[in-house]
């Protein structure tokens, strides 16, 4: 079927777009087109059938897929959009629990943590639990992540603690399971079901818990399931392969086989990877005997890789046959390229060590640039484990080669954030030498490096911790500072340089003033104060290259985790944070760092395999192919699940060596035109020789091997000294236009009042502390927009539930005191029942809470917002609704307020609620002096809006950001940092 479209597309996706009569398996190998064929079925279906935005659910895994489908979804729509289901799993379960879980008792208002969270949420909740083998008296702790990761694991799996309870008691009566193992399971059952219950007593959640509990509720509540059934009109899935029992279970209960539902779901068996995280790689291979009037299309061409690399790709994957929908559907997943059969497009370089293995990486990159005229970013080392990039990252070092490492916890790793981290780690124990003897030298203070070594040679002398060696040198200096303890290590005080003791006394007058605010103050708020007190703030924006911006963005993107973790926790002092910390770095988890975020930034990239799914590159090296290596050994799971709870069909062959060959064949179809397989006889101290990994053996042949190994070339026998010479520093200018697309009214907002003041918060994200109207205000509308959620399914609710939910929902960040923060929340119930007295009546009509919208102003350009309430006003009108808690402007500033016109823009927007001007009323309530303003727009008003937008879009991507002094000057968070502000 021919079909119009904004792209070229061959006969497969053709009619993979096209089809819409029911159940549709696209089996999309490496870089044919898949995302291009979900954006254009989307298009298809709105524009060809007619189907309405918010009735297609798109799923996918990550939240970078799913932006990146919602911008190419973006670019191909005519209009704008209300909140377009373009989402991951995790948050499409979320937006549904928030909105219904209450309807089976639990907290729409709980907070989701990350794995480092829960870890410590059992750890200081562990003596609740009734243990005994898993918390043993010498290492109670032992288990910690390992529980953890079970409990995980039993949800992906849609095991219930009833189940497992129900199962582990049945075990009991097992005459052939050990008693030591029925005392175990039943102990990891109640454990389990303890942890359920203590999770939701206190307002927690983790991700696991997301689509179990979304389970729960479609289970529990038919009715609101069916409403969900029946607003998806169409549901489609990206990455199938990757879902778990648990997602696969959500799939099945929104599309029900048995209706024949109009599911499109797409993947590829071939780069199933993600066993570890609770994938099912049966889920794809059963989807055809679930849906068995299912339409199954293949997508063979490939728009990527040369076709040598798709010959040697698929010769590998074989290997897995007979557990792939190659075999069980007897369809051909032989990919055919766009490009010809290059010779040397696979090679092999075999090293007789780790260290030549990686001069060899990095002499080629440096060749094929010089002669192939590449750009360093065209290269990609995917390495299996982030400990393997380690040796060539020191070979990239020596020759002047930039790259960027995309690893797991690389945030905290990162150089300006160990510092950070380091000052918090003085504060939670002073005596923390290491850390004390980074921050003195942290580049900021500019000591004198020679000083700070007398220094420590004192500390070292008189047996000190730095910290009291640092003390008792200032004591000499300092009256105040002395104490009888010091007077016998006085006589061996170093001379420091004069400018040494100013800059110290400084510092220790900075720490003594910090670590009065501990106890008050949150760990977000006092790095802040340090980030002042250091002449740090003014250093982050005076950066003059990539490298420089990188680092600005790196700490803007560790001040947003802490800022996170104040949200998240009750407990963000620098105590709670140092532990989080420390618990995230032993995980491996942190934020990636913003190396993404920087324009052109020229670079190898090296990644982990695993990071590397969805992207594509020039030239991929794959290091560190020898065996155990890559493949790696099996690690079987600390805490099993029984075998008899697993829904999961386990193929026949080895899934631990057919997961690592998947993983394998991933990073080889990654390279566009060339493959580098390297491998090392031995890595670091080991003496044995190292077999060469089986899937080298399995993609080239043996004879080919051979062949590669044959010609190997002569090695370097050692590093010469030289090649520690650390080369100069490369740096670049930053580039000057802006790709900016997406727009908010605060954007605009704070550029057209001051365009250094949107530099500092959208683009530098510079961190500033706290603000209590920030705090005070969201506290307020978050506790109405749950207060109208809940009063649309019951509304007998009155005033006691909404001064309830003010309670539950109370932020007290950013106050000045305790007293503050207790004076503003009376404030707030005050504030909240004259609004319930005055404004508030039971024939409402409330059509939509919390509105997300986005409008297309023109290519490129952008409106993204969110409406608080949204009012059904009878006669197809409707009334725009926004809380305001500040001071009310006076009348020809609301004439003019941008916000209720890019509001005016929402509703009248043809892809939206498709409404006349004249029947949409803009209204603010002003809670401070419970007032209410309406007012409409008219067209030629929205006109003038849309230009002005135009204007401001255009002049933001000329990347000139001007201060403008003005009243706002003496409210702005970045005056510290402002030469402007005097």
């Amino acid at each position: 079927m021919k079909i119009p479209s904004s792209m070229k597309l061959n006969e497969e996706q053709q009619q993979a777009v096209a089809y819409s009569d029911g159940p549709l398996l696209i089996v999309a190998g490496a870089g044919t087109g898949k995302t291009s064929v979900i954006v254009e079925k989307i298009r298809y279906l709105i524009q060809e059938k007619d189907a309405k935005p918010e009735s297609i659910l798109a799923l996918t895994f990550t939240e970078k897929a799913a932006f990146e489908m919602e911008e190419r979804v973006d670019r191909m729509m005519p209009y704008g959009y209300f909140q377009m289901w373009i989402a991951t799993f995790h948050s499409f379960s979320d937006q549904i629990l928030r909105n219904e879980i209450s309807q089976i008792g639990l907290n729409p208002g709980y907070k989701l943590m990350t794995q480092a969270e829960t870890i410590i949420f059992l750890k200081e909740r562990l003596f609740l639990f009734q243990l005994k083998y898993f918390r043993p008296l010498g290492n109670p702790y032992k288990f910690l992540e390992s529980l953890v990761q079970h409990f995980s694991r039993l949800r992906d799996e849609d095991i219930s603690p009833e189940q497992y309870l129900d199962w582990a008691g049945r075990m009991q009566d097992d005459n052939e399971m050990p008693e030591e193992e029925k005392a175990k399971y039943m102990e990891l059952a109640e454990a389990y079901e303890t942890y359920q219950q203590l999770k939701i007593k206190e307002g927690f959640f983790d991700f696991s818990d997301l689509i179990f509990y979304t389970l729960e509720l479609f289970r529990k509540r038919p009715n609101i399931l069916m409403r969900y059934k029946s607003m998806f009109q169409y549901t489609l899935v990206d990455e199938f392969q990757d879902t778990n029992i648990a997602q696969y279970m959500l799939i099945k209960m929104l599309c029900p086989p048995e209706i024949k539902p109009r599911l499109t779901v797409v993947g590829d068996d071939s780069q199933a990877i993600y066993k570890f995280r609770g994938a099912s790689v049966s889920n794809i291979l059963n989807f055809m005997k679930d849906y068995s009037d299912a339409h199954q299309i293949t997508l063979n061409k490939n728009y990527r890789s040369n076709q040598s690399i798709l010959d040697a790709s698929y010769k590998l994957i074989q290997y897995n046959n007979p557990d792939t929908l190659e075999a069980q559907l007897g369809i051909s997943k032989r990919l055919t390229g766009t490009s010809g059969v290059t010779a040397d497009a696979v090679s092999l370089y075999v090293a007789d060590r780790g260290e030549e293995e990686a001069d060899y990486v990095a002499e080629q990159i440096m060749t094929l640039k010089q002669k192939k005229g590449y750009s360093f970013s065209d290269f990609a080392l995917l390495v299996r484990a982030n400990s393997h990039a380690e040796p060539f990252l020191g070979a990239f070092a020596r020759n002047a080669i930039p790259y960027r490492f995309f690893g797991p916890g690389m945030l905290f790793k990162q150089p300006e954030i160990k510092d950070l981290i380091a000052y918090l780690k003085v504060l939670y124990n002073v005596e923390d030498t290491v850390s004390l003897y980074r921050v003195l030298t942290m580049e900021v203070f500019k000591l004198n490096i020679s000083d700070i070594t007398l220094l420590i040679s004192f500390a070292k002398k008189t047996s000190l911790p730095l910290y009291q060696a640092l003390l008792v040198y200032l004591s000499t200096y300092k009256e105040e500072w002395s104490q009888p303890s010091f007077e016998p290590y006085k006589k061996y005080v170093p001379m420091l340089s004069d400018d040494s003791n100013e800059k110290l006394v400084k510092i220790m007058e900075m720490i003594t003033r910090h670590l009065a605010l501990v106890k008050k103050e949150t760990a977000g708020q006092i790095l802040y104060y340090f980030l002042e007190d250091s002449d740090s703030l003014k250093m982050l924006t005076s950066f003059k290259t990539e490298k420089d911006e990188k680092r600005v963005m790196n700490i803007s993107k560790f001040f947003e985790r802490m800022k996170a973790l104040e949200s998240e926790r009750e407990d963000a002092t620098v105590f709670a944070a140092v532990d989080y910390i420390d618990m995230s770095m032993e995980l491996g988890e942190s934020p990636i760092i913003a190396d993404t975020e920087v324009a052109n930034y020229d670079a190898v990239n090296v990644l982990t395999v695993h990071a590397s799914k969805g992207l594509e590159f020039p030239v991929v090296f794959l290091p560190s192919l020898s065996k155990g290596r890559f493949p790696t050994t099996e690690k079987r799971e600390p805490i099993p699940i029984p075998q008899q709870l697993i829904k999961e069909v386990l193929p026949q062959g080895d899934y631990h060596l057919q997961e690592e060959r998947r993983l394998f064949y991933v990073a080889l179809t990654r390279a566009k035109e060339r493959a580098f397989l390297t491998a090392s006889q031995a890595y670091g101290e080991g003496k044995r020789a190292r077999k060469i990994s089986p899937f080298v053996t399995e993609t080239l042949g043996e004879e080919e091997v051979a062949k590669f190994q044959s010609i190997k070339k002569e090695s370097k026998l050692q590093l010469s000294i030289f090649d520690f010479k650390k080369p100069e520093d490369v740096t670049r200018e930053k580039k000057q236009e802006l790709n900016l697309t997406n727009f908010s009214f605060s954007q605009l907002e704070s550029f057209n009042m001051c365009p250094l003041q949107y530099k500092y918060q959208y683009l530098l994200k510079i961190p500033t502390p706290p603000s209590n109207a920030a705090s005070f205000g969201d506290s307020i509308h978050r506790s109405l927009q749950q207060f109208y959620m809940d009063y649309i399914n019951d509304n007998s609710i009155g005033l006691p539930h909404l001064v309830m939910l003010f309670h539950k929902l109370w932020i007290p960040l950013g106050y000045t005191s305790k007293a503050h923060a207790d004076r503003m929340k009376r404030e707030g119930i005050n504030m909240l029942t004259r609004y319930f007295q005055t404004f508030h009546h039971e024939h409402v009509q409330v059509h939509a809470l919390e509105k997300l919208f986005k409008i297309k102003i023109e290519d490129n350009v952008y409106v993204t917002g969110k409406i608080d309430r949204v009012d059904d006003k009878g006669n197809g009108e409707i009334e725009i609704i926004d809380y305001k808690t500040g001071k009310k402007p006076d009348e020809k500033e609301l004439k003019k307020s941008l916000q209720l016109s890019i509001y005016a823009l929402a509703a009248t927007d043809q892809g939206l609620y498709k409404k006349e001007v004249s029947q949409v009323t803009l209204t603010f309530y002003y809670l401070q002096d419970m007032s209410k303003t309406s007012m409409k727009r008219t067209a030629e008003e929205l006109m003038t809006v849309k230009q002005q937008i135009l204007e401001s879009a255009d002049m933001i991507k000329q990347n000139e950001f001007l201060a403008k002094v003005g009243p706002w000057c003496s409210f702005c968070p970045f005056r510290m940092i402002c030469d402007a502000w005097q």
